[in-house]
């Protein structure tokens, strides 16, 4: 086989697809007699594993997003048996989803969603995927109330997912998606003070949204000196090293070189291992609530009980 095509096929559990053969320069014919001859073995409507290759349940949700021609995304429950998340029950079928198109192939649930954006996205194990976020909120209905906590306090201990990311997740699906998930709403109100499910503030004042949450207050232009640089966040817990910093294409003027520079004093904060949590105008309560409650979590953890 080819170097190229075998690399890939090691990337994608072993399989190939028809278009993926076709734009490395193999012919119709040369695919139809390698099948003929079994060095390839159908497992989708075009799509292919190699000889000797072990069926996996990994390949076979590769499989599935091979078949969409890379435009679906394993994702409900599906994703969640990826991540290891405890409670949710088996899929019956693979999840599969794809934005303003549901997926219609054997042994595959297709699910159709018009907010599908890039944060929501990811890979596991070369796999396509729904971020664990994404995967918790589409399947929150398949719980009831008290597994569905204990699924999520189980995913937020063992650092699936994260409180900020999720209520994040949460907020930016759209009013009609988030109609559907209900039971996140009391998820999410049990464990983030004050989260207000139905609103949203454009206009923060973020040091009163905390202190309305009853958390520490952070320290308004903290001062920090990173490889010979002094920087200056807007809004920081120092003993815990997290921070809050506004940002937006109009505090550049415009500009790309301030916009770059911004990113280099972030990636050197970073590297001193700061925690920055970036916050626009549209930003919501519930989310500056939520990173709070993960900044200060060191806070109540030395607190004698």
């Amino acid at each position: 086989m080819d170097p190229q095509l075998d690399l890939l096929a090691r990337r994608q559990h072993s399989l190939l697809a028809f278009w993926q053969l076709v734009a490395a320069g193999c012919s119709a014919s040369a695919i139809g007699r390698a099948v003929e001859c079994g060095r390839l073995i159908p497992v989708r409507r075009g799509v292919f594993r190699t000889a000797g290759s072990v069926e996996t349940l990994w390949q076979a949700w590769m499989a599935a997003v091979l078949a969409s021609h890379l435009t679906g995304w394993i994702s409900h429950l599906s994703a969640l048996a990826a991540y290891g998340f405890i409670h949710f029950p088996s899929p019956e079928k693979i999840d599969l989803v794809g934005v303003g198109a549901q997926a219609r192939m054997p042994g595959v649930a297709g699910h159709r969603t018009f907010w599908l954006p890039e944060t929501d996205r990811t890979t596991n194990r070369f796999v396509p995927m729904t971020t664990p976020e994404r995967a918790f909120v589409d399947s929150c209905g398949s719980l009831s109330e008290r597994l569905l906590d204990k699924a999520g306090d189980d995913a937020l201990r063992r650092k699936l997912m994260t409180l900020p990311k999720l209520v994040r997740t949460f907020e930016q699906i759209p009013a009609s998606g988030r109609r559907k998930s209900a039971p996140m709403r009391t998820f999410l109100g049990k464990r983030v003070r004050n989260f207000d499910p139905g609103g949203s503030e454009r206009e923060l004042d973020v040091r009163r949204i905390i202190e309305r949450g009853g958390y520490p207050l952070p320290v308004q232009q903290f001062k920090v000196e990173v490889d010979g640089h002094t920087y200056f966040i807007d809004h920081a817990w120092p003993e815990s090293l997290h921070g809050i910093e506004f940002e937006g294409f109009d505090c550049h003027g415009g500009l790309w070189m301030p916009f770059h520079l911004d990113r280099e004093r972030l990636r050197r904060l970073t590297r001193a291992g700061w925690t920055i949590y970036p916050v626009t105008s549209q930003t919501t309560a519930n989310e500056i609530l939520a990173i709070a409650d993960s900044a200060t979590a060191c806070f109540r953890s030395l607190v004698p009980e």
